[in-house]
C-alpha cells in the first residue's frame, strides 16, 4: 500500500509540474523569432519523452521507498517553487533563443541565478532520470540541457551587445548562470548595485 502511496504523491507533484511547464509554453512564453521556432521543435519533443518515460516508469516501478518519494518530491517542489517566484517576477518572456532585447531581470528568482527557469527545468529532469536511471530519460535530459545552455549564451550575448551590457556584466559577476553563487548571495547587498 505504502508503495501506491508514495507513487500516486510523486505523481501528483510531476503532474502539477507538467501542468505548470505546458501553461507557461502556451500562456507565458511568446515565441518571436524563427530561430525560437526552431528551438521549439527540439525542446517540446525532448519535454514530451521525458513526459512519457517519467509517467510510464512510474506507474510500472515495483517499489518507491519513502526516503526516495521523499527526496523526489523535496527537489521537484523547489524546481515548482522556483518556476513560479520566476513567473512572478519576470510578468511575460520571449520563448529560448529570442532575439529580442528586452527587460533584464536582477531580483527575485533572477537574484539567485541568472536562469532560473532552466534551473528549475534541469532540476526536474535530472531528478526523473536518477529516480528511474533509463536511458531514455538520460539522453533527453543532456538534450534539453544542451537546449537551455545554447538558449542562455545566446540571449546573453544579446544582452550584452545592447545597451543593458555593462549592467548585465556587472550582474553576471555575482550571479551564477544555473547554480547560485552562494558567497554572493550571502552578501546580498552587493546585487544592489547592478544599476549604478
Amino acid at each position: 500500500m505504502e508503495i501506491a502511496i508514495n507513487q500516486l504523491i510523486v505523481g501528483i507533484v510531476y503532474t502539477a509540474i507538467i501542468l505548470s511547464l505546458i501553461w507557461a509554453r502556451f500562456r507565458f512564453f511568446r515565441i518571436t523569432s524563427n530561430k525560437s521556432k526552431l528551438v521549439s521543435y527540439l525542446n517540446d519533443p525532448a519535454v514530451l519523452v521525458q513526459l512519457v518515460f517519467t509517467y510510464g516508469l512510474l506507474w510500472q516501478a515495483d517499489q518507491l521507498s519513502t526516503l526516495k518519494t521523499a527526496v523526489v518530491v523535496v527537489v521537484y517542489c523547489l524546481a515548482l517553487a522556483l518556476f513560479w517566484w520566476a513567473i512572478k517576477t519576470a510578468g511575460q518572456l520571449d520563448f529560448a533563443s529570442s532575439d529580442v532585447k528586452g527587460q533584464i531581470f536582477t531580483t527575485g528568482a533572477f537574484g539567485l541565478v541568472r536562469h532560473p527557469f532552466y534551473l528549475s527545468y534541469i532540476m526536474v529532469w535530472i531528478t526523473s532520470s536518477t529516480m528511474f536511471g533509463s536511458a531514455y530519460l538520460w539522453v533527453s535530459s543532456f538534450v534539453l540541457i544542451g537546449v537551455y545552455f545554447s538558449s542562455a549564451m545566446q540571449e546573453e550575448a544579446n544582452i550584452l551587445s545592447s545597451e543593458f551590457g555593462e549592467m548585465y556584466k556587472r550582474y553576471k559577476l555575482v550571479t551564477g548562470m544555473f547554480i547560485p553563487r552562494i558567497l554572493y548571495l550571502l552578501a546580498y547587498k552587493q546585487k544592489a548595485n547592478f544599476r549604478e
